[in-house]
């Protein structure tokens, strides 16, 4: 079997995040996407939306889409959790032939830094997502994914721009964005 995991915050998720599960489906030879949305960037302080308002509409998102499976595995967690454990985990868990790790340009430049990048490395290839004209040096052996849309969640957390939020959760980010007096 092979898995690609894509991770992140989702804060909100966008139509960048849904456009990056078409392409991986499309260009990457897998049987199953397991998007994983975390509890906490070990990175941050605090989240925009809550941990489980985020795994809800990722379901809700990619509910219809084959190959992909949301997991509530970092979330269940309730606490930063590093990529090497969610690798870990989804080895255990699936004893996938081949492992893939899906990340943007902006944090491949800081990989290094990671915790225990350099077993990560080991146990994955990365897939290298471009975007906004960010580009990359590339260190070790990658996969390229270009993907051409200018936006991001903190970009949409400072306008709240529902242009750019996917139709299908359109309406329930909305009624989050409402209620907290954002819009």
């Amino acid at each position: 079997m092979h898995i690609a995991i894509f991770g992140g915050s989702f804060d909100p998720p966008h139509i960048g995040h849904q456009t990056i599960v078409k392409k991986i489906l499309k260009k990457v030879d897998i049987d199953l996407l397991i998007v994983v949305p975390a509890y906490l960037n070990p990175l941050k302080v605090r989240s925009f939306l809550d941990a489980k308002v985020r795994y809800k509409l990722l379901k809700k998102l990619f509910s219809k889409k084959d190959k992909v499976l949301v997991s509530p595995y970092e979330i269940n967690k309730e606490r930063p959790v590093y990529s090497i454990e969610t690798i870990r985990h989804i080895i255990e868990k699936y004893n996938p032939e081949k492992l893939y790790l899906v990340i943007g340009a902006d944090n491949y430049s800081s990989f290094h830094l990671w915790d225990s990048y350099e077993e990560i490395k080991k146990l994955v290839t990365l897939i290298v997502v471009t975007r906004d004209g960010i580009e990359y040096t590339k260190k070790e052996k990658v996969k390229k994914l270009k993907v051409n849309i200018k936006i991001s969640s903190t970009q949409l957390r400072n306008t709240f721009n529902l242009e750019y939020i996917p139709k299908k959760i359109r309406k329930d980010i909305k009624k989050i964005w409402n209620k907290e007096g954002k819009i």
